[in-house]
């Protein structure tokens, strides 16, 4: 009878994993279908093709954001990272022309690689390291533009390219579904994933059974900040123009997209597939608010109540042990 019981709760407990599973997946759904009711035009065609371009930069910061927070960290200077990427794409353009997307991509993922060194070997926080990165970034990008916005040639070959389309689809939206998959295949089919999996569920087996948590972070950092850089040449593509504080307001959106999707801000649960539907979620909130005409400030509001919201179901309080 205890055995039978056992099974029951066994059975009842992974009943309610897969409710829980779904559940961003059924916001999204009833924002899809609350949109397609109150104004069918939002699902048209040309509607989508446009929400896919306001789209790509955050899902992109949302992918990048979503390989620390698998590890149990944090990186809170990807909004900066994308700001100083579309700054130094105004200034070197002119004298790099294409090379310079080549050159800022590299420089993000360095960027980023140093704070995954600095957090995993020296021991420091992510959060205090990534914050410490987020204000150098951010006054970097201020000093070097004397806080005005700085013009894009509209002739640069790259920048165009991520502004057209083919067959009616956004380039830059297809860039950011081939990083997707590739993260996605990475994260499955690689030793690198299975690192990131042992080292965010629990970290000292992890490296007992010989994983090298330095390398691991040094690459998972790297692609964070590459995934930025990218974003902020994605974002100059829209707009034309660079400022220091161009993707500033993109950092909450980001996090929020990773937590709602349902990785587990302790590390070790999630992925990417559910950051693209947690990151859909993000962008619906956005644009929406827009189209009900609410003060921007509202944003941030929701932003900031679904943070602490979706941490607290999914935060691993025994895996933390003491939360400080």
């Amino acid at each position: 009878m205890v055995k039978s019981g056992a099974y029951r709760l066994s059975g009842a407990s992974l009943n309610g994993d897969r409710i829980r599973a779904m559940g961003p997946t059924m916001v999204l759904a009833a924002v899809v279908i609350c949109a397609a009711l109150t104004a069918p035009h939002t699902l048209s065609l040309r509607a989508l093709a446009g929400f896919s371009i306001d789209a790509a930069p955050l899902l992109l910061l949302v992918f990048g954001s979503t390989l620390p927070i698998l590890l149990g960290g944090i990186d809170l200077s990807i909004a900066s990272t994308a700001s100083l990427a579309g700054v130094l794409a105004s200034l070197l353009t002119p004298e790099l022309g294409s090379w310079a997307v080549i050159v800022i991509v590299i420089g993000g993922a360095a960027i980023g690689a140093l704070q995954g060194y600095l957090h995993a070997k020296l021991q420091m926080p992510s959060f205090v390291v990534s914050l410490g990165t987020l204000g150098i970034l951010s006054g970097t990008a201020l000093f070097i533009t004397n806080a005005s916005a700085l013009p894009i040639d509209p002739g640069f070959f790259l920048i165009d390219i991520l502004a057209d389309r083919t067959a009616g689809v956004p380039n830059g939206f297809v860039l950011v579904l081939a990083i997707w998959l590739a993260l996605i295949l990475a994260l499955r089919y690689l030793r690198f994933g299975r690192n990131v999996y042992a080292i965010g569920a629990a970290e000292l087996p992890a490296f007992m059974s010989g994983v090298d948590r330095v390398q691991t972070r040094v690459v998972v950092y790297a692609l964070s900040g590459a995934c930025a850089a990218v974003a902020g040449l994605l974002l100059i593509s829209q707009t034309l123009y660079s400022a220091p504080s161009l993707a500033q307001s993109l950092l909450l959106p980001a996090i929020v997209g990773v937590i709602v999707g349902g990785t587990a801000i302790s590390g070790g649960v999630g992925g990417m597939a559910s950051s693209m539907v947690g990151g859909l979620i993000a962008i619906a909130v956005r644009i929406g608010s827009v189209v009900l005409g609410f003060n921007p400030a509202v944003q941030n509001i929701i932003f900031g109540a679904v943070i602490l919201v979706a941490v607290a179901a999914t935060i691993d309080r025994q895996k933390i042990g003491i939360v400080k």
